[in-house]
């Protein structure tokens, strides 16, 4: 059966009776879950063009504009400029968006990403002494000269430590980690600008950083650990003294930095693990 047809059969499986309290863009939402659920829609499918997907949906274009804009700003759909539109090859986006929104409306806290943040760093840089490859160390190193580079440009710094985090979570080889860690960073972006001016000695902090990296380029997980729950635990404090002198601030809803590569087209199996040195 052609791709188009099938995608009919199953938009035409997937109505389902309108509820008084759904919005379009809910509805539209839940019936492409079943599109994708039925393995009709994949990440990153083009989807048919406007009349045609309104009709299968059994919505009116209109409904099906508005559910569309609504979900383009949630990161679910892309539209491209003479292409069409298109389902997200990853959610990631959206994600951090979402938190973003969490952190604006008081949900949850700077102190608690920071909390999660204490949970998460030691744990994905002990796998990543265990996993690193040379070109994640290449891409450590690169965000580390971008930090030495950037001392007196707070936004580059800022962006070149997020790299170098990034980096480091990418050679853990988590995909369900990464995505966390992606979701958790791309929120702190503000609270990490807000911190950076309390840092007295940025030679020092750097310094800092290039330790971690020779840890983990070294193969010492459980000094690499370490060493990056200290880094953790002063941010930490300084921004619980920033949040004391003043109000806490708003996050940006601007996109974060890029700190991921292209995903594999299939999950990568976890590799072995390199013995860790003490």
């Amino acid at each position: 059966m052609p791709p188009l047809a099938k995608t009919r059969r199953a938009a035409s499986r997937s109505r389902v009776p309108k509820s008084k309290t759904e919005s379009a863009s809910e509805r539209v939402a839940r019936r492409f879950e079943d599109l994708v659920r039925a393995g009709t829609l994949r990440r990153g499918s083009r989807l048919p063009s406007e009349p045609l997907l309104a009709r299968m949906l059994g919505v009116s274009r209109a409904s099906l504009r508005e559910a569309f804009k609504g979900l383009a700003f949630m990161g679910l759909l892309k539209s491209r400029a003479g292409d069409g539109t298109y389902l997200q090859p990853s959610m990631s986006s959206m994600a951090v968006r979402q938190l973003q929104w969490m952190l604006l409306l008081e949900e949850v806290t700077y102190p608690e990403l920071y909390e999660m943040r204490e949970m998460l760093e030691p744990a994905v840089a002990y796998l990543a002494a265990q996993r690193a490859t040379a070109a994640d160390l290449e891409s450590m190193r690169r965000a580390l000269d971008g930090m030495n580079d950037a001392i007196g440009d707070p936004r580059t710094f800022v962006r070149s430590e997020m790299e170098f985090h990034g980096a480091i979570t990418r050679a853990a080889r988590n995909r369900a980690v990464q995505s966390m860690m992606e979701m958790m960073y791309g929120a702190l972006v503000e609270g990490k600008r807000r911190v950076l001016p309390m840092v007295t000695d940025l030679a020092g902090h750097c310094a800092r950083h290039e330790r971690i990296f020779q840890l983990i380029a070294a193969g010492k997980a459980a000094q690499a650990r370490r060493a990056i729950s200290a880094d953790v635990r002063y941010a930490e404090r300084l921004l619980s003294e920033s949040l004391a002198a003043s109000p806490t601030p708003a996050p940006s809803l601007e996109s974060p930095p890029k700190l991921r590569q292209k995903r594999r087209a299939a999950p990568p199996k976890l590799p072995a693990r390199r013995a860790a040195r003490s």
